[in-house]
């Protein structure tokens, strides 16, 4: 077979070009590195539309031609710099608002309903993440069947232990109440993590507004009917939209093979449930507001920190440099959302804003479980979860059952999680 001709890689190619160094350095024709780019799971629809790369066989012909340890990267590019994703601030107070709701409706019901609330609300952050998972499992597609059965399943789970936990804290009686609160939050909650996972920020508004409304009627003039038309409202609205949304059937099976990676990114959210659930308890919880008004925040500086790491990976001549880079680029994002979170503390903390119960401890604690969330969420993108959902779970009951202080906890947890984030910088496959 002659050898082709070397050409410049397309861009998004050059994160293979990184990856695939050292197999290509053996390799004796551009079948064989056909056969190293099909075992990393990069079939020819994905080289053709995600990477530009004229599909499996022309991707292999460009990287042989190449022929060496990634020596593409000497010829550098001069791409601008990715600029930060600001459209995904709004998320912060859109994950603010099922919650909101909810509360404000379950309020008025009783303690049973407002312990299955507990409970639903609760679920819903690793409910959110499956729901995430199984939509960025099928790029190409819609995954219409695997995202309505984590719907109905997390529906039938809040159900269950909605009454569960309205049982144990208000007498029996109070279990079928519990039950409806439990599965009407959880299926707001799942339908939520669909309208965002397809960037419908109008239409989530849309959905929820009703049954703020209502929620806002319920509480002032406090009422059991009036509380359960509008948690009505609260579950059949979002949970229609989110229903129209996966019209179509997609390609992914509901199968434990398309669930299972989905499941371990829901036992980190569950694990990372708890531990703000504990932290809320040992200082209030208003020290929660900031972190979750910033999850938009936090959601665009991971994803500003990996397009900023790719960027490096396109434009760094060797290894050496990138990972140097990629420690930088680390440092500098995740110093910059913790400062972020300390100036709203600041601001929340300010008389005119009428926040008295905003502890004095927060200044240090909301920043470093900034810090510590930001890495979570990167490593999280990156494979780690199981390791994160046990870091967690640790701060979890730490904070529970421990006098150590969040002042030192929080900034202890953070410097830890340094360590898996270096290791995984030193890994190429890091800055795809």
């Amino acid at each position: 077979m002659t050898r082709p001709v070397r050409e410049p890689l397309p861009g998004r190619l050059r994160e293979v070009d990184l990856r695939l160094a050292p197999e290509r350095a053996r390799a004796v024709d551009m079948l064989e590195i056909a056969a190293y780019l099909e075992a990393d799971g990069l079939s020819d629809e994905h080289l053709r539309d995600r990477y530009g790369a004229g599909g499996l066989f022309r991707a292999a012909e460009l990287l042989y031609a190449q022929r060496g340890s990634g020596r593409d990267l000497d010829r550098r590019t001069r791409a601008a710099a990715p600029a930060f994703p600001w459209r995904t601030l709004l998320r912060g107070p859109l994950y603010l608002l099922p919650g909101v709701t909810g509360l404000l409706i379950t309020g008025t019901l009783g303690p049973g309903a407002t312990a299955a609330f507990g409970f639903a609300a609760a679920f819903g952050w690793g409910h959110v993440m499956l729901v995430a998972a199984l939509r960025y499992a099928e790029p190409l597609g819609v995954p219409g069947r695997a995202l309505r059965a984590a719907l109905l399943g997390g529906t039938l789970v809040g159900a269950a232990g909605g009454a569960l936990a309205a049982g144990v804290s208000d007498a029996l009686p109070s279990a079928p109440l519990g039950a409806l609160v439990g599965g009407a939050v959880a299926l707001a909650g799942g339908a939520a993590g669909v309208l965002l996972a397809y960037g419908r920020t109008g239409l989530f508004a849309a959905a929820f507004a009703p049954a703020l409304l209502a929620a806002g009627v319920v509480v002032a003039l406090p009422s059991a009917p009036a509380a359960l038309a509008a948690l009505a409202l609260l579950a059949a609205l979002p949970g229609y939209a989110a229903w129209s949304l996966t019209r179509a059937a997609g390609l992914l099976a509901v199968t434990w093979l398309t669930f299972a990676p989905g499941l371990r990114l829901a036992a980190y959210g569950w694990a990372l449930s708890a531990a703000c659930v504990a932290l809320g308890t040992r200082l209030g919880t208003p020290a929660l507001l900031p972190l979750v008004l910033s999850a938009g925040l936090l959601e665009g500086g991971v994803w500003h920190l990996q397009e900023r790491l790719q960027h490096a990976a396109r434009g760094v001549g060797d290894l050496a440099a990138l990972r140097r880079r990629g420690r930088l680029t680390v440092a500098l994002v995740t110093a910059a959302y913790a400062l972020a979170l300390a100036v709203g503390v600041r601001v929340l903390a300010a008389p005119a804003l009428g926040i008295p119960s905003l502890p004095p401890e927060a200044a240090t604690v909301v920043p470093a479980a900034g810090a510590a969330l930001l890495l979570s969420a990167w490593l999280a993108n990156h494979g780690r979860a199981p390791l994160l959902a046990a870091l967690w779970l640790g701060a979890a009951l730490t904070l529970a059952f421990s006098p150590l202080s969040p002042t030192l906890l929080l900034p202890l947890l953070a410097l830890s999680l340094l360590v898996p984030t270096l290791g995984a910088l030193q890994d190429p496959r890091s800055y795809r």
